[in-house]
């Protein structure tokens, strides 16, 4: 036997095993190619259901357009969502709430408040009055400080500011979801859309509802809104200082002088910050053809032709709520500066909270949108003088 022949044996079997883990190596590298393929699938599978969430109506990606306010908040929410679906985040339990705890962070609340106030009209008008208490008394300004000019060195006259209060009491708002299981397989930011939108347009859209058009019912949960609190002036809206009676009770016999006289009623110290508050298709089926009849000549100083709605100087918002189909003694359009006339008390901000057992038997997750809040229309004027937020009503016949 040659003398190298041990080493010779020991350089094959190095070269063998050597060959064995480059087969293992390239079996790896297979099944893991196999994984990205099957990665960049599904990834490609959630841009296709979810597009507008992660890509812009371009179709260019990176220019985030949803709800959120960017795509990670978005993803991060829908992650939060999956952890309750999997059972995986035991830690979110309180000791107040054993069935569950808060689906968001103290950020993610704050962007759903802040949500609030863009799709609600009501809430971003109004005054948001924080509620330390169930009840709060607010105090209401009803007449300024009178301004003097004394002597050098002479005494200032005493001022009365006179004022009142106004009553506050939280009422709680809620809703609620039940969410299938099977949404795990949905993409993430998908699913955060879903939810956060879902919660936030509804309740903007119920204070919209109670802000408006609230009448003490149990529709509106007890609270009063703006046409609520003109209506209980007087029963005669005739007696109302600041209500206009149109020309009649049918849209058509409405005239651009209803409008006029609507703005000739606001305060003036009401008219700097003061819009008007209407129904998309009142807008567009009473107030423009008005404008269009009047002629080129005067349309632009009736309908502005800056970028946005207005009407006679004030811009316009449209409120879903409001009336757009004509009815006798129908409020149809409120001028006014919300925030010198209504109050928005919140005791309670947005909470979502979740549980795995409300449903168990469906498989399914509950999920529930909280507040606490009270709204107060104080500015509609008395018997004998308009407030700082006025309106137009159709005839009684």
């Amino acid at each position: 036997m040659p003398p190298n022949f041990a080493t010779v044996e020991k350089v094959k079997e190095g070269f063998t095993a050597a060959s064995g883990r480059m087969d293992d190596i390239e079996k790896e590298m297979t099944l893991a190619f196999e994984e990205i393929q099957k990665s960049l699938g599904d990834f490609a599978q959630q841009v296709k259901s979810y597009g507008r969430s992660i890509r812009s109506a371009s179709g260019l990606a990176g220019e985030y357009q949803g709800f959120w306010q960017n795509e990670a908040m978005a993803k991060d929410f829908g992650l939060i969502v999956l952890s309750v679906l999997r059972k995986q985040n035991k830690s979110m339990g309180t000791a107040d709430n054993p069935s569950g705890g808060y689906l968001t962070p103290d950020g993610m609340a704050s962007w759903v408040i802040q949500k609030l106030g863009q799709y609600g009209k009501f809430r971003r008008n109004a005054l948001i009055v924080p509620m330390g208490a169930g009840k709060l008394s607010v105090p209401r300004i009803t007449t300024d400080l009178t301004i003097y000019c004394p002597e050098e060195g002479g005494d200032i006259d005493n001022s009365d500011l006179k004022a009142d209060l106004v009553t506050m009491l939280a009422k709680k708002l809620a809703c609620f979801i039940s969410v299938n299981r099977e949404l795990e397989e949905d993409a993430v930011v998908g699913l955060g859309e879903i939810i956060g939108l879902s919660i936030t347009r509804s309740m903007a859209k119920k204070e919209d509802e109670i802000g408006f058009c609230g009448d003490g019912t149990e529709d509106y949960f007890g609270m009063t809104g703006i046409i609520g609190a003109l209506l209980k002036i007087a029963a005669d809206p005739a007696a109302i200082p600041g209500l206009v009676v149109g020309t009649g009770n049918a849209y058509s016999e409405l005239t651009l002088s209803d409008f006029r006289k609507v703005v000739g009623i606001l305060p003036a110290e009401a008219d700097d910050n003061a819009s008007w508050f209407m129904n998309k298709k009142f807008y567009y089926n009473v107030v423009y053809p008005l404008a269009e009849a009047a002629g080129v000549a005067n349309i632009f100083e009736i309908l502005s032709n800056q970028k946005g709605r207005f009407l006679l100087g004030y811009p316009v918002e449209f409120i879903h709520c409001m009336p757009y189909q004509e009815a006798n003694s129908q409020i149809c359009a409120i001028l006014g500066d919300l925030k010198l006339g209504a109050y928005l008390g919140e005791r309670r901000a947005v909470e979502i909270a979740r549980s795995e057992d409300a449903l168990f038997q469906k498989d399914q997750v509950a999920i529930r949108g909280t507040e606490r809040i009270d709204i107060n229309a104080h500015g509609v004027g008395s018997t004998t003088e308009p407030g700082s937020i006025v309106a137009l009503i159709t005839k009684g016949s």
